[in-house]
């Protein structure tokens, strides 16, 4: 941010706390901090680009390098990429992936989590060949790259990739989504209070893998969490089900799995007694899915112009969010400092200039919508419990970073509204703090 931009927001500043109206919560700019990612000798793109990646991570514990660390699946540099949250830069890598290779159903880094506890932070991954490859990433600060500690098959005939997984503090148990198998399913590794060993539960495969009763062969299975909020049936496992049943037009919903591995119950979206006014025709195919603190869980929709659902704590219907609004949603993240979730996509799925991701607050209202009208990548989103600061990856080819960057949008405490004096004062050392800040990264 220059001077002189900076001194025609202050100019805003002023008209908005000369406004009588009730106080607005922090906002997040258009302009942020463009990190680059330097490319690895593994980075075959032309170029050396950062053009693909998956799911992004925020680490929620404090690390060595302050804040706490933000991961992102890099399949471009076949690796999950580390960054400091505090400092906007690059730490180092976990690397052996599969990389970029033109299928994404074989392609890797994929879904990504981390475990902090003792001073031990371990990062889990999927790959592109089935696998999950667990790392000790406690000093990646300090040196090159991640240490493998353990490289785990989950059985899949058609090695496709682990993707998106959850890790249960309860149980020591992480559930890992084998998404695009035949028929999709999911599978439950035991650890040590959340790190190794790890290993992979049940009998031998196929025997030990959850599939979802009644749902197609193709049908897929989306991002996972774990909810301790959860009363029927106890704190449990959900995931994302794009469709429930073999109609087509099914529209999917969401399942309940225990720490056994048992599928509890389904919560079929094409029930419109239980589930009114979500689209027919298959118009949600749920694929983000996050739970907040009070238990409530957001429900994206894959499909470009329909809607999120929100769930209460036992996964029943609380109210449509976004209807015609959001759509093509991939991540959805929650973070628990603000209380909110944050959801990408948008009405146009993929296309340039449509949203890039929404702010909805924990009853289902939209507090905001947050445009980058030059990237089509509206896929992956994290937000540092920290700061508040949300971390979105950008493809090459972007307006700014040509050769793929992270972006990361950084809170400004909004003006109180009607407060005169006091609501200015508020809003110009928020937006002198951010100056500084970005001067330093500069």
């Amino acid at each position: 941010m220059t001077f002189k931009s900076l001194r025609v927001t202050l100019l805003a500043g002023v008209a908005m706390a000369a406004t009588a109206g009730p106080a607005v919560a922090d906002l997040l700019p258009t302009p942020v901090t463009l990190i680059p990612v330097p490319p690895d000798q593994a980075n075959v793109q032309p170029g050396q680009a950062f053009t693909s990646f998956d799911i992004s991570f925020a680490d929620p514990v404090l690390s060595l390098a302050g804040t706490g660390n933000i991961f992102i699946a890099d399949r471009s540099n076949a690796s999950v990429d580390i960054f400091s949250g505090s400092s906007l830069t690059f730490l180092g890598r976990a690397i052996g992936f599969a990389g970029q290779t033109g299928n994404n159903n074989t392609s890797g880094a994929d879904g990504v989590l981390t475990v902090t506890s003792g001073g031990v932070t371990t990062l889990y991954a999927g790959d592109g060949n089935s696998t999950l490859k667990v790392f000790n990433v406690t000093t990646t600060a300090t040196t090159a790259s991640a240490t493998m500690q353990a490289n785990i098959a989950t059985g899949s005939p058609s090695l496709f990739r682990v993707d998106e997984m959850a890790f249960s503090p309860q149980s020591n148990q992480v559930l890992a989504a084998n998404n695009a198998a035949t028929p999709a399913f999911g599978s439950l590794f035991s650890t040590s209070s959340g790190h190794p060993p790890v290993a992979l539960i049940g009998t031998p495969p196929p025997g030990n893998q959850i599939t979802i009763p009644g749902q197609p062969a193709a049908g897929g299975l989306e991002q996972p969490v774990w909810n301790p909020q959860t009363i029927t049936n106890g704190p449990s496992f959900w995931i994302s089900v794009p469709q429930l049943t073999a109609v087509a037009t099914n529209p999917g919903g969401v399942a309940q799995i225990s720490t056994t591995g048992a599928v509890l119950q389904t919560k079929d979206f094409g029930n419109s007694t239980l589930f009114p006014g979500i689209s027919p025709s298959g118009g949600c195919s749920p694929s983000g899915l996050a739970v907040s603190a009070s238990g409530n869980m957001l429900v994206g929709c894959n499909h470009a112009g329909t809607q999120a659902v929100l769930l209460d704590k036992n996964g029943n219907f609380l109210k449509i969010v976004g209807a015609g609004a959001l759509g093509g949603t991939d991540e959805i993240w929650y973070d628990p400092k603000t209380d909110k979730f944050y959801v990408t996509g948008g009405p146009g799925g993929s296309t340039p200039g449509t949203r890039f991701f929404d702010v909805v607050d924990v009853n289902g209202n939209i507090l905001q919508t947050v445009t980058v009208p030059t990237t089509t990548s509206a896929h992956s989103i994290t937000v540092n419990p920290f700061n508040g600061d949300v971390w979105v990856p950008i493809a090459a080819n972007a307006a700014g970073c040509p050769l793929g960057c992270i972006a990361v949008f950084t809170p400004v405490p909004a003006p109180i509204v009607g407060a005169g004096l006091p609501g200015l004062i508020l809003a110009c050392g928020g937006l002198l703090a951010l100056a500084r800040r970005r001067r330093r990264t500069a």
